[in-house]
């Protein structure tokens, strides 16, 4: 019940209003996530990880395509997310948190469910890289 609850809201939503600050480009990207520990270093990063991609991408944030919500027993709507984007700018390391989640229809062309995430963390390169690509698309 509480799925389906989200899934009308986040429906509603989309009818209603359009809060995003920033425009959101549609373009599908590999990346992989895992829970974001900072006592590993990046030497040590061998957190548990799930293959995902991105659906879309803004300057904020991204909406990202799982096969699950969870990694291990810890739900990823309630974790800062450590995502690995294979940009086309080169791999990005990048931290992240959830701001909503619904599960997709099952008849639909993806499952699984779809991730609203507010970038939190990125180096100053790979945001410089992560913006200018952004601008190029139409």
């Amino acid at each position: 019940m509480p799925e389906l609850v989200r899934n009308l809201v986040g429906r509603l939503r989309a009818v209603v209003a359009n809060r995003r600050r920033a425009p959101r480009k549609l373009l599908r990207l590999p990346c992989s996530i895992s829970i974001h520990n900072p006592r590993l270093t990046d030497s040590a990063r061998r957190a548990p990880s799930l293959e995902a991609h991105t659906r879309d991408l803004s300057t904020t944030g991204m909406a990202l395509v799982t096969p699950t919500i969870r990694i291990g027993e810890r739900y990823l709507n309630e974790s800062t997310l450590h995502l690995r984007l294979e940009h086309p700018a080169g791999r990005m390391e990048i931290l992240v948190a959830a701001v909503r989640y619904e599960q997709l229809p099952p008849e639909g062309e993806e499952t699984g469910y779809l991730i609203g995430v507010r970038i939190v963390e990125m180096s100053d390169e790979d945001r410089a890289h992560f913006e200018a690509h952004l601008r190029q698309l139409t």
